[in-house]
């Protein structure tokens, strides 16, 4: 209505011809689309595919044949490979194997030198052999090389030969073990590694410098230990707790090659100092 002369207004759109051809060409193709689909679904449905299934079956069949073919002939080559196999050839043949490994272990090959205790040897060795050094040189040089950092390490000459002595710090060996601390609980246990710490140090010295006119090696393991004295007072100092001897002319030779053996020379400690008896190790642990 007009608000200001009350007459009733109106308004009509006529759709244009572009929209009506639009909609007819849709009703058109939905319209083709389902007398398609009724004329072609009864004849899709009465085909017969039972032909194109020999056909697969067929070709599955041929596959599966040929791969059935293929795994027999690997079978048939490996049981001809199988029976060719001597046993016994291959016995020796891998004891011909292990054995010159072992001998080039024994020779010091560079090549099987994988630890840093078998490099040091092979440098040890060199030492031993270098023909520029004395032997009070060689052996101290040796030694250095066998004993961990901060040893103290003194060669004394008389006329009766080189004597070595080795002192080194027990924490330098191993883990668990600084200042008057200590990983083990018993005095067994703690006595047992130390001897074992002494043996490596022993054997790779005396290895590579008892042809060097070296007659005993003393080496001895220290821990700190809190002391305490008569007044009262309590100190931490470093102890030796056991001290081993090795005499040459009680083992004038090592048995088995430090490059594959690390305590030969264990047999033939003789013990030199053992503090053992007294200290006390005083635990916490329950």
């Amino acid at each position: 209505m007009c608000g200001k002369c009350g007459k009733s207004l109106s308004y009509s759109k006529h759709p244009s011809a572009l929209a009506n051809i639009l909609w007819n060409s849709i009703l058109l193709i939905a319209i083709v689309g389902v007398v398609l689909g009724i004329v072609l679904t009864p004849s899709l449905l009465s085909k017969d595919f039972s032909e194109m299934k020999t056909i697969e079956k067929s070709k599955t069949n041929e596959y599966r044949e040929q791969e059935e073919k293929k795994c027999l002939e690997i079978e048939s080559r490996l049981k001809a490979e199988l029976a060719q196999i001597n046993p016994a050839r291959l016995h020796d043949e891998a004891a011909v194997y292990y054995r010159a490994i072992l001998d080039a272990r024994e020779s010091y090959d560079k090549r099987y030198a994988l630890t840093p205790r078998e490099k040091a040897q092979l440098r040890m060795r060199e030492f031993a052999s270098d023909s520029t050094k004395s032997y009070r040189e060689s052996i101290k040089a040796v030694a250095l090389e066998a004993s961990p950092k901060g040893s103290d390490v003194d060669v004394v000459e008389s006329l009766q030969g080189m004597t070595l002595r080795i002192d080194f710090d027990m924490s330098s060996l191993t883990s668990g073990e600084h200042g008057t601390r200590t990983k083990h609980t018993t005095k067994e246990s703690l006595k047992k590694e130390v001897i074992t710490l002494i043996s490596r140090v022993t054997n790779d010295v005396f290895q590579f410098c008892s042809n060097l006119d070296l007659q005993a090696i003393y080496v001895g393991c220290r821990h700190y230990v809190s002391t305490e004295y008569p007044d009262g007072s309590t100190r931490d100092e470093n102890t030796v707790l056991y001290k081993m001897c090795i005499r040459k002319k009680q083992m004038p030779e090592l048995l088995n090659n430090p490059f594959l053996d690390v305590y030969s020379t264990t047999q033939s400690f003789e013990i030199e100092e053992d503090n053992f008896e007294d200290i006390e190790i005083i635990t916490t642990r329950i």
